[in-house]
């Protein structure tokens, strides 16, 4: 181990600032190395490192969302409606500015 004590508070901070450096492009640098490593072994075995991870696959997590029924409608006017996410309309504000309900707009 190495012993600090002899180093001034500046210096405690620059080596710590150069070991976050440090630490920071080695875990780069290890994980590409991990990564090819994992390539070579499965190409070794007949496969592709996506086709074993199953990056092939779609992914069940982002992209774009399809659409969502209306939950909410405007007794003004039926043709407006809201699904409940994202932001409210500005007449569902209206109508609990009004002291209506949002239960009373449900479709």
């Amino acid at each position: 181990m190495v012993d600090l004590s002899g180093l001034s508070l500046p210096q405690l901070y620059q080596l710590q600032k150069d070991l976050e450096r440090e630490i920071s492009r080695r875990k780069v640098e290890d994980k590409q190395k991990a990564i090819s490593d994992l390539q070579k072994l499965a190409a070794e075995r007949g496969f592709s490192l996506n086709e074993l991870l199953g990056a092939d696959l779609p992914s069940k997590r982002g992209g774009k969302r399809g659409p969502v029924a209306a939950q909410f409608k405007n007794p003004a006017n039926p043709e407006q409606t809201w699904s409940g996410r994202g932001r409210k309309p500005q007449w569902v504000v209206d109508h609990l500015a009004k002291g209506g309900s949002i239960d009373s707009l449900r479709v």
